[in-house]
Order: structure tokens, then C-alpha cells, then sequence
């Protein structure tokens, strides 16, 4: 009996005793090496890696398993050495770990790469309820086939039986009713499995029968659009829900995502949402998008935790929480919470926030694994293709690779900020000022953000073009005046271009200072005495004129309350609410 057999039978032993930390002990120290010796037959190290796979599973450690299972099939020189039906096995091994992460439609999608003439009971059956799962329109026709494989097969014949009787049941109804229902069914089913262009054009076609006013099927299209990097079609399309129902909540917190830059519209959302119900996470995700807007991150996290202790299955919660901590400099706890989001509910903004951390943690092996799971599932999505590329631009190896994917991104939206920025970093990091210019002017005028123009700026400030690079530091600043790196950039190229007068204007600055702290001290105290609230004013006058407009009176709410239940954070802005 060969060395690997003998190990392999030493660890289902220890299996089989209800061992498992000691199998994966043993599986660690002994076949994880093997695995990686180039003197193992591929055979052997096949056995070596499911016996390890299996360890994992026993533990619950299916993204572990997964990951190992990905790195092995991944190597060129492996993957060239396995027999079809060996891949057909590590696809069965695949199906069953997405399986026990109830990730239904990456089981559904893995097993229907084997071919239908080798596919068994079992996968037909796995098949099938994944289907019925996700609300697949295939799950019928599957349970048909594994009837007609299995003749006693009962969960198959009695899913066709309640389909059949449900259908009866519908098509007695009025016939548009029965076209609607099976229209939002399909439009959910597909947005599960993250074709958001089939759910919007099935929602549009649901809107023009006879729902044109429905404020739910609106927000659901915006959020496709959203999630399609279609910004200002998703935004106008919220606007519309929320013009004909005010109180709506369904979808919310996606928008409030949308709105995140602009922080007085972010804090109108938040406001009417926390007084249609406070019982709700949206309006505590809208608030904290708000805080976050404006630099306070502290208390955005506290707000947020709120949030997901109203809604501990609320994803966006968790995905606000990803998006403050990356807002704070910590990706580890960043990628943490958006790993918590992506697991309530799969959709391209998890997607982008998970690999977003990982990169920033230089965790390039994980990033990619979950990069090239969202090019999988969304392949003419530019958003997924741009991440795979910009992961693999941070490997010189694959710096070709990564360029073509981040054009291909572009050539299917013009619009994908990601790509234009990984392309542009690209050409600076090779020293090609003169490409990442030319991309960058390429793709500004349909990508007009102070994001943009501030990358813009900062590749015109390397190529020493002083005076063009302070005029997009303005512009980035006219769109808003409270971008840090737009400020801290015209600053550095001021002094640039006036060396004499820096000196002069530091003694200046201090001289402002001294003055603008005494009248600050004036004004606190003239505040406190006249007890007027300390909210920015231009949001106050604002929110004034949009509640007059609407013929409301407006009203303040008080999260000074929300925030101090968390006794780490510093005093917020006080709010004084009913």
C-alpha cells in the first residue's frame, strides 16, 4: 500500500471516530505538503486534497474547503493532468460546499457543467432543489427528468403535483392576475441570480400592463439599474417611487447607498424615514451614510450597530458598516462586515466591497476568488470583469491580463469609474503619465465626479503640469467643497507653483486661526445662551425649504441618544427629534 493510502486512511479513521480536529491536524501536517510536491502523481494528490476538503467540512469550514479546492483546479499544470471525469467529481465536491452555504444558484450553476449524459440521481436531485430554491423556471423541467430517471422518486412527483394544482388554482383567478404574479416571481428569481437587465426589462414589462403606479416594482427597477452602475436612471427612478409613496421603505437603504456623496440629500432620506418608523433599519442606515459623508465616523458606526440590531438580516447594514470601516482605515474589519452582507444577500455591491478590503488588506488570493466568482455569474457585467482586473494588476505577471479585462470593462461601460481609475494607476506605475492621461481624458466627460478630477489632477501634477492640475483640484472642489484629497491637493500644488509665498502665508494662517478660535468661542457661547442648535445650518435651511415646498412642517429628530449608548464615541451634533 502506497505512503498516500496509508494516509489517507489514517485520517478517515480519525473521521470516522468523530476526531476531527485531530484528522485535520493530521491532514494539515501530512497532506497539505504532499499536495504541493511536484514528485506526487496528480492522482494521488487528488485523494490527498479531498480527504483535506473533507476534514474542513466536518469543521464547518466550507469557504476553507472551497478555497482549497479553487487554488488546486486553478494551477495550469494540475488542471491540464486531471481526466474529465476527475473535474466532474471536483464539481460534484464544489456543488455539494456551495450547497451547505446555501449558495443554491453557484450549486445549480457548478453542476450544470457536467454534461446531462453523466449526470446521476444524485446531481439531478441536487439540481432540482436548487432550482426550486432560487425560483428557477427550471426547477419543473428538473424534477420532470429525475422523474423520469427515479419513477419512485416522491419529493419529484409531489413538487410536480403542487405545481400542477398551483397552477390550476391561478388560471382560474383573472388572467392578468396570473401574468403578474408570474411576472414578479421571475423578476425576483433573476435578480437572485444577478441578472439585473432581464429583471429590469421583466419589471418595465410589468409596469406598462396595468402597474405603471406601483411604488414597489419602481424602486425594485431603480435598485437593478443601481446595481447595473446606471446611477442617475436608478436615482430618478427612486425619486419616483418616493413621489408616489412617501412612506415607502422597501429598497431604502440601497438608496441611501446611491445617495451617499450627497450629504444633504442622504440626511433628508434618513430624516423622513426615521418619522415614517424608527422601528426600521432604513433610516439608521441613511443616517449613518450621512455621518460618514461628513467625516464622522465614530458616530456612523454607532448608528449603524443600531441599525443592525433592529435587522440583524438586514445586509445593507452590514454593508454601511463595510463601507465606514474602510472610511476609518481598517479593511480587516471592513471586509469582515461586507463578508456578513454577502452572506444575507448576494448582489454586485457585496461582491465590490468584499474584493475592494481584500485588496486593501493585500489579500490578493481571497480577493480573487471572489472577483472571479462575480465575472462567473454577471459575465457582461463591467463592474465584475473590472475587478478581476484591477486584482490582477497588482501582480506584474498579470499586468497584461488585468489591462485587457479593464478595457474590456470600458468597451462594455464607458461609465465604470473602477476601471478607468485601475487603468490609469497602471500606466503611472509603469511610468506612463502620457497613457493614464489619455485614459483618464478619454473617459472623463461621461465620468464627471470629484473623484475623477481629482485623479485627474493628481497625474498632471506627476507630469509637472502645475497650472491644468490646480484648475481640476477647483473643479473636483466646486463639486464638492468637503473632498479632503481635492483640498490637500490644490494645497500641495499652490505651494508648487508660490514657493516665496508659503512662508508668508503660514504666519498669516496662524494669525487667521488665533482670531477664528476667539470667534468661535464668541459664537459657542452665544449658542449656549440663546440655546440654539448646533446642526449645520445650510442642511437646517435645506430641510426647511423641502419640507415648505412640500407643505409640511419640519421636524428634528435627536441621535444624541443613539449615540452615546456606545460610550467610545465622541459627542455628535446635538439632534433634538419628537
Amino acid at each position: 500500500m502506497s505512503t498516500t493510502q496509508t494516509l489517507v486512511n489514517e485520517v478517515h479513521e480519525l473521521l470516522n471516530s468523530d476526531l476531527n480536529d485531530s484528522a485535520l491536524q493530521l491532514a494539515e501536517l501530512e497532506c497539505k505538503p504532499l499536495m504541493l510536491s511536484s514528485h506526487v502523481p496528480v492522482d494521488e494528490k487528488l485523494q490527498l486534497l479531498r480527504i483535506y476538503s473533507q476534514c474542513l467540512n466536518k469543521l464547518k469550514q466550507h469557504r476553507a474547503s472551497l478555497r482549497a479546492i479553487t487554488d488546486f483546479v486553478s494551477g495550469p499544470t494540475t488542471r491540464a493532468q486531471l481526466s474529465s471525469e476527475q473535474l466532474e467529481e471536483i464539481a460534484r465536491d464544489i456543488a455539494g460546499i456551495r450547497w451547505n452555504l446555501n449558495e443554491h444558484d453557484l450549486c445549480l450553476a457548478q453542476l450544470r457543467q457536467i454534461p446531462k449524459s453523466h449526470r446521476t440521481i444524485i446531481d439531478l436531485a441536487r439540481m432540482a432543489r436548487s432550482a426550486a430554491m432560487i425560483q428557477s423556471t427550471d426547477a419543473e423541467e428538473l424534477y420532470a427528468e429525475l422523474l423520469r430517471m427515479q419513477p419512485n422518486a416522491t419529493e419529484a412527483y409531489t413538487f410536480l403535483q403542487a405545481r400542477r394544482k398551483q397552477q390550476q388554482k391561478i388560471e382560474a383567478l383573472d388572467g392578468s392576475i396570473y401574468h403578474d404574479v408570474a411576472s414578479l416571481a421571475t423578476a425576483r428569481s433573476l435578480m437572485q441570480r444577478l441578472e439585473y437587465r432581464a429583471a429590469a426589462a421583466e419589471l418595465q414589462r410589468l409596469a406598462r400592463r396595468r402597474h405603471r403606479g406601483n411604488a414597489r416594482i419602481v424602486a425594485l427597477a431603480a435598485t437593478c439599474h443601481f446595481m447595473l452602475n446606471e446611477v442617475r436612471r436608478a436615482r430618478m427612478l427612486y425619486e419616483r417611487a418616493r413621489m408616489l409613496d412617501p412612506g415607502l421603505m422597501d429598497e431604502m437603504a440601497t438608496y441611501a447607498e446611491l445617495l451617499a456623496a450627497d450629504r444633504l440629500a442622504v440626511y433628508a432620506l434618513g430624516n423622513q424615514l426615521l418619522k415614517t418608523d424608527q422601528a426600521r433599519p432604513e433610516g439608521w442606515i441613511a443616517m449613518a451614510r450621512y455621518f460618514l459623508a461628513v467625516g464622522q465616523t465614530q458616530e456612523a458606526l454607532a448608528i449603524v450597530w443600531k441599525a443592525q440590531g433592529l435587522a440583524p438580516d438586514c445586509a445593507e447594514a452590514y454593508c454601511t458598516e463595510g463601507a465606514i470601516q474602510m472610511a476609518a482605515d481598517c479593511p480587516e474589519e471592513a471586509a469582515e462586515a461586507y463578508l456578513k452582507g454577502h452572506e444575507l444577500a448576494r448582489n454586485a455591491r457585496t461582491f465590490r466591497g468584499v474584493v475592494q478590503a481584500y485588496v486593501r488588506c493585500s489579500k490578493f488570493k481571497e480577493a480573487f476568488v471572489y472577483a472571479k466568482e462575480a465575472a462567473e455569474l454577471m459575465p457582461k457585467h463591467a463592474g465584475a470583469l473590472a475587478l478581476v482586473g484591477i486584482v490582477l494588476s497588482h501582480s506584474p505577471e498579470s499586468s497584461d491580463k488585468a489591462a485587457r479585462l479593464l478595457q474590456a470593462a470600458l468597451d462594455i461601460d464607458c461609465r465604470c469609474t473602477e476601471a478607468v481609475g485601475a487603468l490609469a494607476s497602471m500606466h503611472v506605475a509603469a511610468q506612463r503619465l502620457d497613457a493614464a492621461l489619455g485614459t483618464i481624458e478619454k473617459y472623463l466627460p461621461d465620468n464627471e465626479s470629484e473623484e475623477m478630477y481629482t485623479r485627474y489632477a493628481d497625474v498632471l501634477t506627476l507630469a509637472n503640469e502645475l497650472p491644468k492640475a490646480a484648475a481640476n483640484y477647483t473643479t473636483a472642489l466646486t463639486i464638492n467643497p468637503d473632498y479632503e484629497r481635492a483640498r490637500v491637493g490644490w494645497e500641495r500644488v499652490d505651494k508648487l507653483m508660490h514657493p516665496g509665498a508659503a512662508e508668508n502665508e503660514e504666519d498669516v494662517e496662524e494669525d487667521e486661526h488665533e482670531e477664528n478660535d476667539a470667534e468661535q468661542d464668541d459664537a459657542d457661547d452665544a449658542v449656549v445662551d440663546d440655546g440654539e442648535p448646533t446642526m449645520d445650518d445650510r442642511i437646517q435651511e435645506h430641510l426647511r425649504q423641502h419640507y415648505m415646498d412640500m407643505g409640511m412642517e419640519h421636524q428634528e429628530y435627536d441621535l444624541d441618544e443613539e449615540i452615546h449608548a456606545a460610550p467610545f464615541v465622541r459627542r455628535a451634533p446635538s439632534f433634538e427629534y419628537d
